[in-house]
């Protein structure tokens, strides 16, 4: 890749208050942004079911409480996706100073038998946006792109993520708004 780094591991909340778009309050972490378009998790709305619904479903053993999966976006919402801090695993896409995304089995097995070496989240899809699309939201403002401490994904829950990035960047990310709505006449 270039030296443009597009919006690669940063956070992006949405500007848009129609609680019907499905990005409504969504913080979504990207992982990929570049000329051909850009992938990212949305990492603060979880689906009420218990990682451990997926290890049984796969085979693996894991009978310890676990965590609820991400609901990480409309694409593929059947794939399971990894986002982890471990970037020695070969079949990750690592983000340079940022964090990890696989779907790997051996990744998702060491997770469940608890060899894993690392911080982790389970989710289910992910976001994708074809070339240029990203941008040319980011254009309109809908939007908010943030530079933040990205191992914070796994220090808070999910639900709470929105209020931290918040207290951290000084302001209530939820109360910005996309400008072209505000000055409309």
């Amino acid at each position: 890749m270039s030296e443009e780094n597009f919006f690669v591991n940063k956070f992006l909340y949405f500007q848009e208050k129609n609680q019907n778009d499905y990005f409504y309050n969504s913080l979504i972490y990207i992982f990929e942004h570049n000329q051909q378009g850009a992938l990212g998790i949305v990492m603060n709305k979880v689906i009420p079911i218990s990682e451990n619904i997926i290890f049984k479903s796969l085979k693996i053993n894991a009978d310890i409480e676990r965590k609820n999966l991400l609901n990480g976006g409309p694409v593929d919402m059947n794939k399971l996706f990894v986002i982890h801090n471990q970037p020695q695993h070969k079949e990750s896409l690592v983000v340079h100073n940022g964090l990890c995304l696989t779907s790997s089995i051996e990744v998702i097995e060491s997770i469940g038998n608890g060899t894993f070496d690392g911080s982790y989240r389970l989710a289910l899809g992910y976001c994708g946006w074809d070339a240029g699309q990203l941008d040319y939201e980011a254009s309109k403002n809908s939007w908010l792109i943030l530079d933040t401490q990205n191992e914070i994904v796994f220090n808070e829950e999910p639900e709470e993520l929105v209020r931290s990035i918040s207290k951290e960047v000084g302001y209530d990310i939820d109360k910005i708004q996309n400008s072209e709505i505000i000055t409309k006449h």
